[in-house]
């Protein structure tokens, strides 16, 4: 292929950052070339676009650039055909690439065939991403991260008894199921819902109490219910409609996310656009699973798929009674969804389901009430 212009590979950044994350970048990178460029070329403290940049400007100086759109235009194809297209334009030749095939290897010992050596291998080289969705993390900055959140989700207890997870979306907002409170908010009780921040097993084996924050006298100040369908053994039939998204917003009594006898919370912000959620994507759900102390779960395999509507993604990663309103991540913790239901099967059951959470984040809004989530 020809060199692509400045103006080329601007144009070309500027669609792939709306296109993909940074991680799902790095992916491709992988899955193309089958080198770490990425990390090799790409400063961490650029935003993604001029990190796009400087990207394709050393795909092209090491001559694989055309491997690595080609496989941009197979992800893009279908669902996003003016990226697809754009590659297209500036290099016509990734549309007929086919996917980069390791080469074949002949084992021999003595110019003999050896019949148990590997029938492919790729060189040179020792190592290999084996599963290119899966990026190496920075440990001190996913743990940091960890215990941010940590301090960011909490109990949700009616009447002194675990009833499911919550977690801070602003100074002084929980978000949780709307199951979760139903009961308690029908019956005019919210006086009894408290959130529990801090509920944690120690490493001496004991369990740190937290601490109990009750609710303003407004109580829940947005929500919408599930759908009829979840509370029968056929939950998507119909689809739940994009009004139906089983949360409840609860107002807190003080601004604990902005700080209390701990110091400052902060609070998880609620995406606007939804997340990248591909089949095979790994997820993480920090959670209270039967009212214990918090847990963290992750699938490395997780996500299952997406309705056709786009309002429930399903996803292996486990959870239990009491999960529910729990916050679902990205394995760089970026807020995919609210965990809200599993598989009604009692054997074998086959996925967890969550509510997008840039949906919620709609409907809050559309309430009046950005100012509570830090908008």
């Amino acid at each position: 292929m020809a060199n692509l212009s400045g103006a080329d590979i601007r144009s070309l950044a500027r669609m792939l950052a709306d296109a993909f994350t940074a991680d799902e970048i790095a992916s491709l990178v992988y899955e193309s070339t089958g080198d770490r460029l990425y990390d090799e070329f790409v400063p961490d403290n650029l935003p993604l676009r001029p990190m796009l940049e400087k990207l394709l400007d050393a795909l092209q100086k090491k001559g694989v650039l055309r491997l690595f759109l080609a496989a941009a235009h197979r992800d893009t194809e279908k669902n996003r055909p003016d990226v697809a297209t754009e590659i297209v334009r500036v290099c016509p030749e990734a549309a007929g690439e086919t996917a980069k095939s390791d080469a074949a290897i002949e084992v021999q010992e003595a110019g003999k065939t050896q019949v148990d050596g590997p029938a492919r291998a790729a060189a040179p080289g020792f190592e290999r991403n084996v599963r290119p969705n899966l990026p190496q993390l920075d440990v001190h900055v996913w743990l940091s991260r960890l215990e941010i959140i940590e301090r960011q989700v909490c109990r949700v207890e009616i009447s002194g008894n675990a009833a499911g997870t919550g977690f801070l979306v602003g100074p002084d907002v929980v978000l949780t199921n709307w199951h979760v409170v139903e009961a308690a908010k029908n019956a005019g009780r919210m006086g009894d819902v408290i959130c529990r921040f801090d509920y944690l097993k120690l490493v001496n084996g004991t369990r740190q109490p937290g601490i109990a924050v009750a609710l303003a006298q407004e109580g829940c100040v947005s929500y919408r219910t599930y759908s009829a369908a979840e509370k029968t053994k056929t939950p998507d039939v119909p689809e739940p409609s994009s009004n139906e998204l089983d949360y409840a917003l609860l107002r807190l009594e003080r601004a604990v996310g902005s700080g209390d006898n701990v110091g400052p919370r902060g609070w998880i912000k609620l995406p606007v656009a939804e997340m990248p959620m591909k089949k095979g994507d790994p997820l993480i759900i920090v959670q209270h699973p039967d009212g214990a102390p918090m847990k963290l779960a992750l699938d490395t395999e997780a996500i299952i798929a997406v309705n056709e509507s786009r309002t429930r993604v399903r996803y292996a990663t486990n959870t239990e009674a009491g999960s529910s309103g729990s916050p679902c991540f990205t394995l760089d913790w970026e807020l995919i969804a609210l965990h809200h239901f599993g598989d009604p099967t009692w054997v074998q059951p086959l996925y967890n389901q969550g509510v997008p959470a840039q949906l919620v984040r709609m409907k809050i809004v559309e309430d009046g009430l950005a100012a509570l989530i830090g908008e």
